[in-house]
């Protein structure tokens, strides 16, 4: 059978974040991934693997998950954006300008040691505004 006939979306950061959130309630409510299991359907094992973020959390679940939970639908997706869809932040006339001039100077030096170096300076003070 053709791959395309047996496709299943592979979990992603926002399916690991969501499923930190259920454990985080689940345990905050004192329940157990048994009790979520049994008003959700499914196994514990398979409340493990969502909150694991291994496997996606079904749309259908996330009712009877928020009612458990006693916290609305929406907010358990609040945030939950993938990296790859979150808006990209907007750079300053000045921004852009040292960005092209940082990357042509970098592109001009001609040793790959120095841009090494360069590279990891760059990193250290990233690191420290961070």
């Amino acid at each position: 059978m053709p791959n395309s006939e047996v496709t299943m979306r592979a979990a992603d950061s926002a399916d690991a974040r969501l499923g930190a959130r259920v454990r985080q309630l689940r345990r905050q409510r004192r329940l157990t991934q048994t009790d979520v299991a049994r008003v959700l359907g499914v196994t514990y094992q398979q409340v493990q693997k969502y909150e694991a973020g291994r496997t996606r959390l079904p749309a259908r679940m996330l009712p009877p998950l928020a009612a458990l939970l006693q916290v609305d639908s929406a907010s358990l997706l609040s945030g939950l954006r993938p990296a790859s869809d979150a808006p990209k932040p907007e750079l300053s006339e000045d921004e852009a300008r040292d960005r092209a001039e940082l990357l042509s100077a970098f592109a001009a030096m001609p040793h790959a040691p120095a841009r090494r170096q360069l590279l990891a300076i760059v990193r250290a003070f990233a690191a420290e505004t961070r």
